[in-house]
């Protein structure tokens, strides 16, 4: 699963260290402020911006490689299962 989304994990990583410091700083009712380099910011900013941009092309391009649901396979999607059954058709 991770393998096929490096950049999604990283994105997913920033996310949570950003809610751990945001949790803490509620906890402890302190304001931290950063004092690092500000080069930093915007390389993580771009790392943001930047992966989201692939990922929205690369599953672009994946979906124009494969269709879900497999239309060999006789499956119908997930709306359709449930509006047949909302309706009360057969599969």
């Amino acid at each position: 699963m991770f393998r096929s989304n490096p950049i999604g994990v990283l994105i997913l990583a920033l996310c949570g260290v950003a809610a751990v410091v945001l949790v803490w700083q509620i906890i402890t009712g302190e304001r931290l402020e950063y004092t690092g380099p500000t080069w930093l910011i915007w390389v993580l900013a771009a790392v943001l911006v930047g992966g989201s941009l692939y990922m929205l092309v690369a599953s672009r391009i994946r979906r124009e490689d494969q269709q879900w649901p497999n239309p060999n396979a006789g499956q119908k999607s997930l709306w359709r299962s449930a509006w047949d059954r909302i309706r009360g058709v057969d599969s």
